[in-house]
């Protein structure tokens, strides 16, 4: 087994335990009952009695989290910041990645990461809303379940298709003659479809089982934030393997990647100015964006007995490091810019042409009241002379 095969050979094997354990969740999902009476899991778990309706009501310590400034103000503004760079930013990119750049291996990974952000972008305003609102979803359970889905699969798909650029770097950098005579257009389009149906798949638990709920003594109905019964434990095993094999597995793979490209790249000593910013933003994605909730999501998975008001507290924190994770989705197109030499052309020429098209703007601003001097100058000549 040649070295190009370890790390190819990690996201298959990655991909046929998320579906086994994706598959394993949904299988035990179909023992969770509708109605909420003792939670397990990842998300809040309230404290709920039953009213005098079919009903059942939540404890004043989930309403308060609930109805409180962290949930409905300080999460939608960080969303509201990241709807308005993200979105703009990663259309931007999308559009010159799809229409102005050679559809290599790696604009092709870059291509499906940029489509990742934009779904991800399109769903903001609902999550929005929904806090704003004060954590009251009136877009229906379909487009709750919808939400979540892409919530979590953005989270992931953007992992997965960062681990297959820096497996692409890597085998054109440190492995170029391989690199030559391998078909890696094709293998990127084989793995862009793989890596999408992977997490299609993961996602499905979201999709196939109860997402919002509504109670007797709130008038507002949570989505996703509130567990609902479930006698089996299989959310645990579920986001544990997310965990290890969404998050852990890749990020060690990303390391693995870049050490040897920096590494290979000394020793030639090559400029490694692209390089080594490429490496900086991947790292900083993985550190400050996607490791805190991973962490706190991996702890949930471990504690899933702890008490009740820990149990919350813990969730409450992942709320917040979801939400700065979320920031990925504004630097992912500089990401684009450090790994793609075409895609830097691009924006260099397009921001050249933005400058110019400024400079000529502003030059015909300026000489309009000069030419308009001019111009009169003749018709008080004549003036004067005719007097």
């Amino acid at each position: 087994m040649t070295k190009w095969h370890v790390p190819v050979t990690v996201p298959a094997v990655c991909a046929m335990i998320f579906l086994f354990l994706t598959f394993f969740s949904l299988c035990q999902a179909r023992n969770c009952d509708k109605e909420p009476d003792a939670p397990k899991g990842r998300r809040l778990r309230p404290l709920l009695t039953r009213s005098n309706s079919s009903k059942f009501s939540l404890d004043e310590a989930v309403q308060a989290h609930l109805t409180g400034l962290l949930t409905t103000r300080i999460l939608p503004i960080i969303y509201s910041i990241i709807l308005l760079i993200g979105l703009p930013a990663n259309g931007l990119a999308f559009w010159i990645l799809a229409a102005k750049t050679k559809k290599i291996s790696s604009t092709l990974l870059l291509l499906n990461l940029s489509i990742a952000d934009l779904l991800f972008g399109l769903v903001l305003p609902l999550k929005i809303f929904y806090h704003f609102y004060g954590n009251n979803w009136l877009f229906g359970e379909i487009l709750c379940r919808a939400t979540s889905a892409l919530f979590y699969g953005n989270i992931y798909c953007s992992i997965l298709f960062l681990m297959c650029i820096s497996l692409d770097r890597y085998i054109s950098l440190v492995h170029p003659f391989m690199a030559r005579s391998l078909p890696r257009r094709k293998a990127a389009v084989c793995v862009s479809f793989a890596i999408w149906f992977v997490v299609i798949a993961a996602v499905i638990p979201f999709l196939l089982t109860q997402q919002s709920s509504s109670y007797a003594n709130v008038d507002f109905t949570t989505c996703h934030d509130v567990e609902v019964k479930c006698k089996d434990n299989w959310l645990a095993s579920y986001f544990l393997g997310l965990v290890i094999l969404g998050f852990a597995i890749p990020f060690v793979v990303i390391v693995y990647c870049y050490g040897a490209i920096l590494i290979k790249l000394m020793g030639k000593k090559k400029d490694l100015h692209h390089i080594i910013c490429l490496f900086v933003l991947v790292l900083l994605t993985f550190v400050l964006c996607f490791s805190p909730s991973n962490i706190l999501l991996f702890l949930h998975s471990l504690w899933d007995k702890q008490e009740r008001h820990q149990h919350n507290e813990l969730y409450i924190w992942y709320t917040i490091a979801q939400a700065f994770g979320s920031f990925s989705a504004c630097i992912d197109p500089f990401i684009y810019y450090y790994t793609s030499k075409e895609f830097r052309t691009m924006v260099k020429s397009a921001v050249c042409c933005c400058k110019e098209e400024d400079r000529q703007t502003s030059g015909r601003t300026s000489d309009k009241p000069t030419s308009g001097r001019t111009s009169d100058k003749p018709i008080l000549n004549q003036s004067i002379s005719h007097h």
